[in-house]
């Protein structure tokens, strides 16, 4: 029985890694969208642009008009109410980002008549524990300026909301504000569990993902460790490749420290290659004392708390 649980259990933790998984985890997030949209054209325009795209989107009528927010498949089956054949449906859990959108009419309206300070306590008594997003179009110049300017830097400061001004078409540019938050929205648990293991190590020490080299049948060394320079600060290209030319793997550089004495002027005073023209325009310089130091430190300390 306990090694049942125990597959039960590994089975669980895999699906949960694959649906946090970069490219996976988009298929697990939806859009929930106002009903309001349907009566304006702007929400009109998203929606026939949503039917077009990958995103997944449900309307809903929810309890602040023209809002969106974002909902995630946890991966559990939960008892349906007479809406699906087999009994069970998929559960969703509600993620804490919300976006209302605003018309300019009803900004300016709202901005003479003094009501857009009710807007940041309702959105937080109707969906509290969020982040709040206002959009609205970029606001157009005219006599009233100064006094939208004045608005939108008080719902900033004042009610701690978010705004975003979209350019023309606004259809599209909220489809894209939308694009943006779901994509963001899905990949943050990978991104979380990534920054949790990866603790106090700086990510140029860990050297994610992001342009890795492949390393297959012993080609992509030479390139891995230009690679891993390139992600420490001050480590230029035109440095790395003059690191490299003195010690082509990581092994040189090593014992060069352990057997050297004088292993830290000797890389301070390699010179670095600027220019890959013609011979006469080539400038030079020294890798330096600071950062030889560092290198020194980084391939020779022993205490992990050591500061680089």
């Amino acid at each position: 029985m306990s090694n049942k649980v125990d597959k039960l259990h590994k089975q669980a933790l895999r699906d949960q890694q694959k649906r946090i998984k970069p490219g996976e985890c988009m298929k697990y997030v939806r859009v929930v969208i106002d009903t309001g949209f349907l009566g304006i054209s702007v929400g009109q325009e998203l929606l026939q642009l949503l039917n077009s795209s990958t995103l997944k989107y449900e309307i809903r009528s929810l309890p602040v008009s023209h809002c969106i927010f974002w909902e995630r498949n946890v991966g559990q089956q939960v008892i349906a109410l007479g809406t699906s054949p087999t009994g069970l449906d998929e559960a969703w859990k509600k993620e804490d980002q919300v976006v209302q959108w605003i018309s300019e009419s009803t900004f300016h309206k709202a901005a003479k008549d003094q009501s857009l300070v009710c807007i940041g306590p309702r959105l937080q008594d109707l969906f509290p524990n969020c982040h709040y997003t206002i959009a609205l179009p970029k606001l157009r110049h005219n006599k009233n300026s100064s006094t939208s300017q004045d608005a939108l830097i008080e719902m900033q400061l004042l009610q701690e909301l978010h705004v975003e001004q979209l350019g023309q078409p606004e259809s599209q540019e909220l489809l894209a504000l939308i694009q943006r938050y779901t994509k963001a929205i899905a990949e943050a648990p990978y991104k979380k569990q990534r920054n949790e293991t990866l603790g106090c190590f700086k990510k140029y020490v860990a050297n994610d993902k992001k342009q890795c080299v492949r390393v297959d049948q012993g080609n992509g060394y030479g390139r891995l460790w230009q690679q891993h320079l390139n992600r420490l600060p001050q480590v230029t290209l035109e440095v790395a490749e003059s690191i490299i030319a003195q010690y082509p793997c990581p092994k040189k550089l090593l014992d060069h420290f352990s057997n050297d004495p004088a292993a830290i002027q000797t890389l301070a005073d390699l010179k670095i290659k600027r220019c890959n023209g013609p011979q006469p325009l080539h400038t030079e310089r020294r890798i330096g004392n600071v950062l030889s130091n560092k290198l020194h430190t980084l391939y020779n300390a022993r205490d992990p708390n050591t500061l680089i």
